[in-house]
């Protein structure tokens, strides 16, 4: 699957969104720079969720890596693409 930098980030976008299940961030405020846990305020259940999501999504596998290896989302969109 080859996917731009952008459309990674928004298809990321999308399964935030979704482990939002408090709906407090207003998603057009999602950048790069967001910070997963401090500024999206996402839970460890919302986390594994946005595992799952990832991996369904773009058929990729979390190996050897925990989610504080992630602070923004723009760590995990590198992530995403160095396994693409």
């Amino acid at each position: 699957m080859q996917l731009s930098r952008s459309e990674i980030f928004e298809k990321l976008k999308d399964i935030l969104i979704s482990a939002d299940d408090r709906g407090i961030v207003d998603a057009d405020k999602y950048t790069e720079d967001s910070k997963l846990v401090t500024e999206l305020g996402l839970s460890s259940v919302n986390i594994l969720y946005m595992v799952i999501a990832i991996e369904e999504t773009f058929g990729i596998y979390f190996d050897n890596v925990g989610m504080s290896d992630f602070e923004t989302i723009g760590d995990v969109v590198t992530y995403i693409e160095g396994k693409l």
